[in-house]
């Protein structure tokens, strides 16, 4: 049976199409990974679904897992497929054993492992890891306990015996790379292709869908962490609009957001990126509820913030607060330092009734005793509570020792030592968020530039915005919402914040000024050819390319040639002649191929510094050039903007879109030539036509509009190009 026929009941998407076909020939193949990379709304849940369906229909067994509860549940909740946590799937709680010992009976220095599960039947399995973005293969471990080798990824690879040649399992990482990656690291290693196979010498597939589903072409959501997206994908950080659009997305004011928060029924999670913020904010909800200043209380939502390994909870998981008693019980703990001073510590728990829903959506209950400390503190225990913690166990405990079954036992059942800790639940950073979906998502935009970032006070500039980081943030916030996205205090900003109107004739007036009857030199590609293909270029980068060209064109007219061109890493060197003179440069490029602005000579191919410093002045004091690559790149004569130029400079499709929409009846774009850092337009109205320069840095944002002199016989045009300039600049769309 085809992998098809579990899908005739919806129309799928070329990305879906080639998705399948991929996992299909995945399963008869000798690969033993395979990454389903996916954006949100291509509908990765869907496949899922289908593919499962497939699984069973060949009899053939298999394991689906998400790294948090959360996300375990959302799956269950899309698919109606049964999901559980990784830790879940692949350790064994039964199983605990002593792995450290340390001689210092008050020193924390011994560790026990709770061992990855024995699976007789995961060697002919397939293992399926939903929001394998958040898996990680950086070690974690607790003061006391850790699972497995405190690596997750390299547990998960060994529970599937996935590098053992002799058994035939596969695993399946579905996640999407524009979320954020695991705490502390900056990719994520399970999506990684490379180091998959680098790391654990395993042969990879993956497949990737980019297109959004055709019924969610009205999502504003959907829309706005396209855009998103795309910006990280092409690595222009240039465009950043989330203003409201009274569907879907909305804009309440910082002092209005706890209105608008009681106001929705539906399920609901605030977002933030600093811990004080969603401290804060949790502190104002639970005020609005249940008064000032009042300990934890029936109904309150909580999450959990660390695993607990005695209580089968883990952290990221949400709950309700059942009960919660009125009393505390407090000590004070005193211990040595390792600087041999004194330290002395007051520990608080209270003993509480959590529900949290099971894998299958039912409640159940965990009774345990929190950590105020944490409650109230820090996202993390500080060391000194943390000693504080097993320094109390031993003054309970004074004759049991280190080593014992009996030891072990009592420390593991122990209720104080493994107390619970969590944080109110209102109120989360975007990595607590990560991989749990809500029907509204309030998102506080509180990664300010200043160190205390003011809702009322922010000016909303770009700064520090324009990375991949904030946008890699964003998109994963702005995904947790299903329904309505509320955003509060957002940056806006856009690629035409600085675009520039400059008319004809201020542009004549300019050069007369100057003297300059054409301030851009313009080349075209086939004047430069023969120099590209004598130095092997004809392949090469654009920018790589552009920067030879303007050496070769600027040198020329003071009869000095390029006698040797060479690029080897991250350096560009040329070697210049003129006569029996010679001087050779050395440039730096990045990953990017974009020149850093220094340069460096090399002395053992230059024997005249009389010719290296005449080409420094040259090239100094030049004015713009242009490369004209019509006959290479072609032309858009149907004014269509294809997904390849759409994906890679996004901003140039916004452009397109709004200069469209701005034209009147009659008006055309004829022509569109991509040139280096400037778009080209040629606007025709009955029989006249104007040809515009639309020029941009490397960053993405537009600067010059230039109507291009003696090409230009339609005022209409004109006018209506400069009236589109102004409206993009209109203060309510930029900062």
């Amino acid at each position: 049976m085809s992998i098809f026929n579990h899908f005739q009941h919806i129309t799928l998407t070329s990305d879906q199409r080639n998705a399948l076909e991929k996992l299909s020939a995945f399963l008869e193949s000798e690969d033993r990974v395979f990454i389903l990379q996916g954006y949100a709304g291509s509908g990765k849940t869907t496949l899922l679904k289908g593919f499962v369906e497939y699984l069973q229909s060949l009899e053939k067994k298999f394991q689906l897992m998400a790294p948090t509860g959360r996300a375990a549940k959302v799956i269950n909740q899309k698919t109606d497929l049964e999901s559980t946590t990784i830790h879940k799937g692949i350790y064994s709680f039964e199983e605990l054993q002593e792995i450290e010992k340390g001689e210092d009976e008050n020193n924390v220095s011994f560790l026990y492992q709770y061992k990855i599960r024995n699976n007789p039947e995961v060697h002919v399995s397939v293992l399926i890891v939903d929001e394998a973005s958040m898996v990680s293969d950086r070690l974690s471990q607790g003061e006391f306990f850790r699972f497995g080798s405190g690596h997750l990824l390299r547990d998960l690879i060994d529970y599937g015996r996935i590098e053992d040649s002799t058994t035939s399992s596969k695993i399946i990482f579905i996640g999407d790379p524009a979320q954020l990656p695991p705490v502390g690291m900056n990719f994520s290693p399970a999506l990684d292709t490379k180091y998959l196979s680098e790391t654990y010498k395993v042969s990879v597939s993956q497949v990737e869908m980019k297109e959004v589903k055709r019924q969610d072409a009205n999502n504003g959501i959907l829309i706005s962490a396209t855009k998103i997206r795309q910006c990280l994908t092409s690595g222009y950080f240039n465009d950043f609009d989330l203003r409201e659009n009274k569907k879907d997305i909305f804009n309440p004011k910082y002092h209005e957001y706890l209105e608008t928060y009681k106001a929705q029924q539906d399920q609901k999670i605030i977002i933030c990126y600093k811990n004080k913020t969603a401290l804060d904010l949790n502190l104002n909800i639970r005020c609005e509820r249940f008064g000032s200043n009042l300990p934890i209380q029936s109904t309150d939502t909580v999450i959990i913030g660390v695993n607990n390994y005695r209580l089968g909870i883990m952290n990221g998981e949400f709950a309700v607060v059942s009960e919660a008693s009125p009393t505390v019980e407090s000590r004070e703990v005193t211990f040595y330092n390792k600087g041999g001073k004194t330290e002395i510590i007051r520990l608080t728990w209270r003993s509480v009734s959590l529900i949290l829903p099971d894998e299958n959506n039912q409640p159940k209950t965990v009774n345990g005793y929190i950590l105020e400390n944490y409650l109230y503190g820090d996202n993390y225990l500080k060391p000194e509570e943390q000693r504080a913690l097993y320094v109390d166990f031993k003054n309970r405990h004074p004759k049991l020792k280190k080593g014992t079954e009996e030891f072990k036992e009592a420390i593991y059942n122990d209720k104080f030592f493994n107390c619970i800790q969590l944080k109110f639940g209102y109120a989360v950073t975007c990595h607590k968020a990560q991989g749990g979906e809500w029907a509204n998502a309030f998102v506080f935009w509180d990664r300010g530039t200043q160190a205390n970032f003011n809702f009322y006070e922010s000016k909303h500039n770009r700064t520090g915005k324009t990375n991949s980081e904030f946008y890699r943030w964003a998109y994963t916030a702005v995904t947790r919402a299903s329904k309505k996205l509320f955003c509060i205090n957002p940056p806006y900003f856009s690629s035409f914040s600085g675009m520039n109107f400059i008319d004809v004739n201020v542009q004549q007036a300019f050069n007369e000024l100057t003297g300059q009857s054409n301030p851009t030199t313009e080349i075209n590609i086939t004047e430069v050819l023969p120099e590209l293909e004598k130095f092997g270029l004809v392949d090469a980068p654009l920018t790589i390319q552009d920067h030879f060209i303007h050496r070769w064109y600027i040198l020329k007219k003071h009869y000095i040639d390029i006698e040797a061109w060479q690029k080897v890493g991250y350096e560009v060197r040329y070697i210049f002649k003129r006569d029996a003179q010679t001087a050779a440069f050395k440039h730096w490029v990045n990953g990017q191929n974009v020149f850093k602005s220094n340069f460096q000579k090399l002395p053992a191919q230059t024997n005249s510094d009389e010719l290296f410093e005449t080409i420094t002045k040259i090239l100094e004091c030049v004015t713009p050039i242009v490369i004209n690559r019509n006959n290479i790149e072609g032309i858009l004569t149907q004014i269509e903007f294809d997904v390849a130029i759409e994906e890679e400079k996004p901003f140039l499709k916004n452009l397109f879109d709004f200069i469209s929409k701005g034209l009147t009846k009659g008006e055309i774009i004829s022509n569109i030539q991509h040139l280096e850092y400037r778009e080209r337009y040629t606007i025709v109205n009955n029989g006249r036509s104007c040809i515009i320069d639309f020029e941009y840095d490397k960053a993405g944002f537009f600067g010059r509009v230039l109507p291009l002199e003696k090409k230009c016989d339609c005022p209409e045009i004109l006018g209506r190009i400069k009236s589109i300039v102004n409206n993009l600049k209109e203060a309510d769309y930029v900062i």
